[in-house]
């Protein structure tokens, strides 16, 4: 149909220029010599690479036809000549938005009137319900009287049809302006085009692309999906407030969070132009930013651990252990002070049968009820005295700091046990008062009863500030209760331990401290198991709960742990205000938020809540919690400190070794790790302690030690991925490819289906090991915002990234990974072989030296842990 030199015709046109070329067609200058008018001319090119191409650009002039509005570009005619097809426009003789901005200097004032034309254009095109699907500044024209005019519809599409027209491109737009719905690939609405449109307005006014301009596209999309923008504040402090907010708005991740019409944006943007209307002359824009919107992004600390220890199981255990000690059993006013005390763990020589023990865990239950329950009184949690038993009393009362301490005690025979109750001073250690009863080994709810008139009689000066919750278990069912309870840490058998909480609440559904236990058993399998269906297992657990005990502390407690997993922030909060009213003990509500705070990656907020508590009460719980927050932010050698304190007021502080271990692994110390972990005992390791032994062994090289390491975990959660992915790596390291390619396939095998981030981040990294790039990317793409953007993450992006050949993207991540504390060692690995040799890393190699230098960070005692 055409040739380069002009003049030549399309139809009855007369080209004499060519405008420029898209990704499907050449646009040409013409004149109509019958109407003595010029117009435009798009041309698909001689050899499109799509096969849709001739469908869709009579797709653009079905969709042009049904258009007539001064800011969108008319369509005039059609012409056909056998295959070929133009689409003949009007000409708008000016320029792109882009270039109009660079050469026009407009100011604040004529730019807000130009969005204002972009949305009118948009809302008469809604209304015909069209999106466009790819607003940008080059498909906004604006001509020599500052008409803003929206053209290249080539990609719109009515949102009620369902059409094949874009499948080849699999996700329809460009990367830089696309939503985050669309690069999910998630059904779209007209709010698709007001993100565009928020992305424009930003760059228009701040100068920038708020998602910064990194040359890698799949970084610029995680970005638009993940992460925030930086304040327009930030990047023009002349913006008046109403438009910042407007920005932010239209950028809200959530379609629903946006103006629900580009017609109401334009209201808005009128308002903003009166109100510039009363300013002296026309402000113009200065864009002296206080940041760049690149160094924003690459600044990011949202979060910062590489360990899932720290990605929310060790969080989620030591805030239910607090809620377990420290929740009132009914409702009341605050209390600002108190005295704290705390009950001394009973030695376990002194329960030697499995009836004592249930009858010691029964009196154990009933004492912390009580004590959380009486006015004046601060219950210490007794996860910080469990840890503590045996051990002298003066060392306890140091580490608990607390002002009181209760001593019980169990002396029992074949039929009974003389219980007894002593008040003593923490500071001289002298017994206050005393009580003491005898107790039939096999009592189970009447002990409690009794229990609870021994501890009226030893505080009378302390009343209790509520009455009970009604205990409405039988006998049979409080012993199963006692059973589950006493076995808790049993990680093996918590799928059996679930099951037997579920049979025990459909007999008794409003006996509480089932749902706070369900709830700590529920979240550490789903960390163990990597099965995001016990998560809505939990959920339909709570859900159950009569409306009676909807606002009992344990059933908010249960709550606000799966709020704080689920990263349901409005929730959680709403939950914490709740327990706000209720707790008396500030410690202990600080610790809740800061461990919340901490799960969102708000470093900041949980520090502050951190050292809240630790004024309040200095205790070794809270120090790990500050320990953890400072990690998570990267700042793992602070942190140090307080773990030694920690593990000296309590060396068998599992949270405090276990975060230590973990740190020093992320520091390059895998000898440290190895050390720490191993003088805890193998029988007594978490599931996440023996995924850091794993990998402490694999960094070191020792590849058999830590493949058999690998193959014990596989067993005891037969549902991670990672592990048969790591087996994968080690065994590639040992020259056995087909081994290597069985356990990519094994582990692709296992999250085949899942749709969490965790699950498709494993899908990406098996379909990397597989050498599949397209659906590893793809998989990348759509975990969405959901997953954190804390070390782990950019860790295995960075892997993915770099087994597919994508160097750009590959450095982003590994730099974020740097930056974040992670050691150059982890890098020195068969999959990163590409950093050390390719050219494309050579910047990454200058700003980290020891990054390929073959060298290790010495291993270094760590002080106060006795060695090992």
């Amino acid at each position: 149909m055409t040739s380069e030199q002009q003049p030549f015709y399309i139809g009855r046109y007369k080209v004499t220029a060519r405008l420029g070329a898209g990704g499907m067609g050449v646009v040409y200058l013409a004149t109509d010599e019958r109407l003595h008018r010029q117009v435009a001319i798009k041309c698909l090119q001689e050899n499109p690479t799509s096969t849709n191409a001739p469908q869709r650009i009579r797709q653009e002039a079905l969709l042009l036809a049904q258009l007539n509005h001064p800011n969108i570009v008319q369509i005039y005619d059609v012409v056909e000549n056998g295959d070929d097809l133009a689409l003949v426009m009007e000409y708008v003789n000016g320029c792109t938005l882009n270039l109009w901005q660079r050469e026009h200097t407009p100011s604040l004032r004529q730019m807000v009137a130009l969005l204002k034309q972009i949305c009118h254009g948009l809302a008469r095109a809604h209304g015909a319900g069209i999106i466009h699907r790819d607003l940008k500044a080059d498909n906004i024209l604006v001509d020599e009287n500052n008409t803003a005019k929206i053209t290249d519809f080539g990609i719109a599409k009515h949102w009620r049809e369902h059409s094949d027209l874009t499948r080849e491109q699999h996700i329809a737009g460009s990367w830089g302006a696309m939503s985050p719905e669309q690069a999910l690939n998630k059904p779209l609405d007209n709010r698709c085009d007001l993100f565009a449109l928020g992305v424009l307005a930003y760059r228009l006014l701040c100068g920038q692309n708020p998602f910064g301009d990194h040359e890698s596209a799949f970084v610029i999309v995680d970005r638009i999906v993940n992460n925030p923008h930086p304040p327009a504040s930030k990047l023009n402090p002349d913006l008046p407030a109403a438009l910042s907010q407007l920005l932010d708005c239209l950028l809200a991740k959530d379609p629903d969070k946006r103006p629900l019409h580009a017609s109401a944006v334009a209201e808005e943007l009128g308002n903003i132009l009166q109100q510039l209307a009363g300013d002296a002359g026309e402000r113009t824009v200065s864009l002296t930013a206080t940041v760049t919107a690149e160094a924003f992004h690459s600044r990011r600390r949202r979060f910062g651990n590489l360990r899932h220890w720290l990605a929310g199981g060790g969080i989620a255990a030591v805030a239910g252990s607090v809620l377990a000690g420290a929740l009132l059993l009914g409702q009341s006013k605050p209390a600002l002070s108190g005295q704290y005390i705390a009950i001394v763990a009973p030695a376990e020589s002194q329960l030697q049968t499995r009836e004592s023990r249930q009858l010691g865990n029964n009196v154990l239950s009933a004492l912390k009820q009580d004590l959380s329950n009486r006015e004046g009184l601060l219950l210490v949690p007794y996860s910080e005295s469990r840890q503590l038993a045996g051990k002298p009393l003066r060392d306890q009362a140091e580490a608990l700091n607390a002002d009181l301490l209760l001593h019980p005690s169990l002396n029992c025979n074949i039929e009974q046990c003389e219980t007894s109750l002593e008040l003593i001073d923490a500071d001289s250690l002298a017994v206050i008062a005393s009580r003491s009863t005898l107790l039939a080994v096999d009592e189970s709810t009447e002990s409690r009863a009794r229990m609870l008139q021994q501890m009226n009689k030893l505080l009378p000066a302390h009343t209790p500030r509520s009455r009970t919750v009604a205990f409405d278990l039988s006998d049979a069912d409080y012993q199963r209760y006692l059973r589950v309870f006493e076995h808790r840490d049993d990680d093996a058998h918590v799928p059996q331990y679930l099951d037997e909480l579920e049979q025990l609440q459909q007999h008794s559904p409003a006996f509480t401290p089932l749902y706070r236990l369900f709830a700590e058993l529920a979240i550490d399998q789903r960390y163990n198991s990597r099965d995001p269906a016990t998560t809505q297992r939990l959920q339909r657990f709570i859900d159950r709960a009569p409306a009676k005990i909807s606002d009992h502390p344990d059933v908010i407690s249960a709550r606000l742990r799966l709020a704080v997993y689920r990263e349901d922030r409005a929730q959680a909060e709403h939950l914490l205000e709740r327990l706000k009213l209720i707790l008396p003990d500030r410690a202990n509500y600080h610790f809740l938020k800061a461990a919340f705070h901490q799960h969102l990656g708000d470093y900041d907020e949980a520090l502050a809540n951190a050292d809240r508590a630790l004024t309040l009460r200095r205790s070794y719980t809270h120090m790990v919690q500050k320990a953890m927050a400072l990690s998570a932010g990267g700042q793992m050698d602070a942190a140090k400190p307080l773990l030694q304190q920690a593990l000296a007021m309590s060396e068998n502080n599992i949270d405090a070794l276990s975060l230590l271990a973990a740190n020093e692994l992320d520091a390059g110390r895998p000898k440290t790790t190895l050390r720490l972990l191993t003088r805890v005992g193998l029988e007594n390791l978490g599931p996440m302690d023996l995924y850091n032994l794993c990998l402490a062994h694999y960094i070191e090289r020792q590849f058999e030690r830590a493949d058999q390491c690998f193959a014990n975990q596989s067993e005891r959660s037969p549902g991670d991925a990672e592990t048969l992915l790591y087996r994968a790596e080690i065994a590639n390291a040992q020259q056995k490819p087909e081994r290597a390619r069985t356990f990519a396939e094994q582990a692709l095998a296992t999250v085949k289906g899942r749709d969490d981030w965790e699950g498709l981040l494993m899908q990406a990294r098996a379909h990397a090991e597989l050498g599949d790039a397209a659906p590893a990317i793809e998989k990348l793409i759509r975990i969405g915002r959901d997953a954190p953007d804390d070390i782990y993450v950019n860790f295995a992006r960075a892997q993915v990234y770099v087994t597919t050949g994508d160097l750009y993207s590959a450095k982003a991540h590994l730099r974020k990974t740097l930056d974040l504390g992670l050691s150059p060692i982890w890098f020195q690995t068969a999959p990163f072989a590409p950093v050390c040799g390719q050219e494309g890393f050579a910047d990454l190699r200058r700003d980290y030296p020891d990054l390929c230098s073959g060298t290790r960070i010495a291993d270094s005692q760590v002080a106060g842990t006795g060695g090992g």
